[in-house]
């Protein structure tokens, strides 16, 4: 496709963009030298399974003793949250940011239901690593996260959408939205706030943020709530992840409650925080889809964080990583 982002004429037909607005907010070694003081390295990796995508063929798969085929009426849709502050400017603005959160929507037309895969922006994977020109110089291992720092913001966004894929056996990614940091802020105070238990102490950012206790979020409180890693809990973004789900509940439940002229303002003040591959009717579609099928439980892979130095890494499971790409896209028998 080409890049594009939303125009605000688009405004009268996104009504019904709030059941998904809400999923939005809520993540070669000489690129590594250049961002975050040396912190992350290119070492380790997340699998090594590896499947030719073929649209033509129906795969299938081998997992202990079971045969599992591939599920051809799924659609998944990545949803970043980059740490950058740049408004868009014709898909320039953000360049070397980093995929703060990142989460995938996966709908099942043929079971009627969807879920939400999470992933950890440190877990190590493969992606494809790029010059200050972005042109394409090779592949290396690093955190998810460092897969957006390439070229303009929106070439970060693809970028990540290809290392998701890659991780999950070159699985088909439908399209993506990407929504910044400043946006944050502007969503929460445009829906009068959102109420949430916090147990971190954040007083130290903010003397309201107190632990232990139930707080409605105003302003930069949000963006402390989903985005403080370092300086709290134990400083990993596994408790990070937790708050940020906490959050994106309280904050779709506020939105589904919108009417549609209140979800259209809130809609215009986020465009020039946003960028996507998408049209606004593949939104109208997600949120019917959204309404009309069984919502299952988020699903979060399972590994091994570790700290080397100062930076942090996680190593996916490699049962993990199969049995949550086999759950999603496959199904159990053969065709």
């Amino acid at each position: 496709m080409d890049r594009r982002r939303f125009q605000k004429g688009d405004l009268k037909k996104a009504g019904i963009f709030a059941a998904v607005l809400a999923l939005a907010v809520g993540g070669g070694a000489f690129f590594i030298n250049r961002w975050e003081n040396d912190k992350y390295h290119t070492s380790g990796g997340e699998g090594n399974v590896d499947v030719e995508p073929d649209w033509h063929e129906t795969k299938t798969y081998e997992y202990k003793g079971e045969t599992y085929t591939e599920n051809r009426n799924v659609r998944s849709y990545l949803f970043i949250g980059s740490d950058t502050y740049e408004e868009v400017n014709d898909g320039q603005g953000g360049n070397g940011s980093r995929g703060d959160a990142s989460f995938l929507v996966v709908f099942d037309d043929e079971h009627k239901t969807w879920r939400i895969l999470i992933f950890d922006r440190d877990s190590m994977v493969k992606m494809n690593t790029y010059n200050d020109e972005f042109i394409m110089v090779g592949v290396s291992t690093a955190q998810l996260t460092l897969s957006h720092i390439f070229g303009t913001w929106d070439d970060g966004a693809r970028n990540m959408m290809d290392a998701v894929s890659r991780l999950l056996w070159n699985q088909k990614i439908d399209g993506f939205f990407d929504m910044n940091m400043a946006a944050i802020p502007i969503l929460n105070d445009a829906v009068g706030g959102v109420t949430v238990y916090n147990e971190t102490d954040f007083t130290a950012k903010d003397p309201e943020m107190k632990p232990n206790t139930t707080i409605t979020l105003h302003g930069k409180q949000a963006e402390i709530y989903v985005r403080t890693r370092k300086e709290v809990d134990n400083g990993t973004n596994e408790m990070r992840m937790k708050r940020q789900r906490t959050y994106l509940s309280a904050l779709g439940k506020k939105i589904q409650g919108l009417s549609s002229e209140e979800v259209n303002d809130i809609y215009g003040k986020l465009m020039d925080n946003s960028v996507t591959n998408m049209e606004v009717g593949d939104f109208v579609n997600l949120a019917q889809a959204a309404k009309e099928y069984k919502r299952l439980d988020d699903l979060q892979m399972d590994g091994i964080h570790t700290v080397n130095g100062d930076f942090m890494e996680f190593y996916i499971d490699e049962d993990s990583l199969t049995q949550t790409i086999l759950e999603l896209f496959y199904t159990k028998g053969k065709e």
